[in-house]
């Protein structure tokens, strides 16, 4: 009995015994066994130690002697040692879920004032009057295909002066009665330098003396009361040129 009593408290005593060096290890040298152990390892031994005590105390008391005594020859005699240290397991990187927020453009409290051009003051243009020698060359064409008339001088019949001082009063300008007086009217002007509106004249009997008369329209063409056609449009071609004597700008 005394033998099983022995046993009994040398398995009870172990674990206790153990537990005490372990407290004293620790407590010795802290750092020495502590710092390559984390907290789970040393967790795991103090729940090791307890399950060892735990085990010693339901022992059975009756146990035969034989039992015990062959148990505490094959049993070696027990040693606490330190469970091997086992990797920590990895701690998950903390995926940084804060997203980038675009700075927002700070808005002052005061708004801006942005200068604003002041619209300059409109140039007074006036819609551009049709020239003097447009106009006149605008109303001469108003009666193309009036008959010719000696003498006439109105719509109801034209002669080549005529035509040309009724056209040149509508638009307020005098000239004389026949061809001859109103090639001495105004400037002279070289054929090469023809504008609208100057009065183009000929000599039809070819002597140099001015018996015909039209206005100059542009283009190398002229209007005038022709005695042949009435008031219509010519080209200065190889004749008219041959009858040419000269030209006057009144405008």
């Amino acid at each position: 009995m005394k033998t099983i009593k022995s046993i009994k408290w040398s398995l009870l005593l172990a674990p206790v015994i153990s537990m005490f060096l372990f407290v004293i290890t620790i407590t010795a040298a802290p750092m020495t066994i502590t710092e390559k152990m984390n907290p789970l390892e040393i967790q795991t031994i103090a729940v090791v130690a307890a399950e060892t005590a735990n085990k010693a105390n339901e022992v059975e008391p009756q146990a035969s002697p034989v039992t015990v005594a062959s148990a505490a020859k094959s049993s070696p005699p027990t040693t606490t040692t330190a469970p091997s240290s086992t990797p920590a397991p990895a701690k998950a990187k903390a995926t940084s879920s804060v997203k980038k927020v675009q700075p927002q453009p700070s808005r002052s409290s005061t708004p801006t004032k942005t200068a604003v051009a002041q619209p300059s003051t409109p140039t007074k243009t006036t819609t551009a009057q049709p020239s003097k020698a447009s106009a006149i060359i605008a109303t001469g064409k108003q009666y193309i295909g009036v008959k010719y008339v000696y003498g006439g001088t109105t719509p109801s019949g034209f002669d080549c002066s005529g035509f040309t001082q009724y056209v040149f009063a509508k638009n307020g300008i005098n000239l004389p009665r026949v061809s001859r007086d109103q090639f001495k009217t105004g400037t002279s002007v070289s054929f090469s330098n023809l504008k609208t509106g100057d009065l183009v004249f000929f000599s039809l009997a070819k002597n140099g003396v001015v018996d015909h008369v039209g206005i100059y329209v542009g283009n190398g063409q002229f209007i005038n009361a022709s005695s042949s056609k009435g008031v219509t449009i010519y080209t200065l071609g190889s004749y008219w040129k041959s009858v040419y004597v000269g030209a006057k700008r009144v405008l």
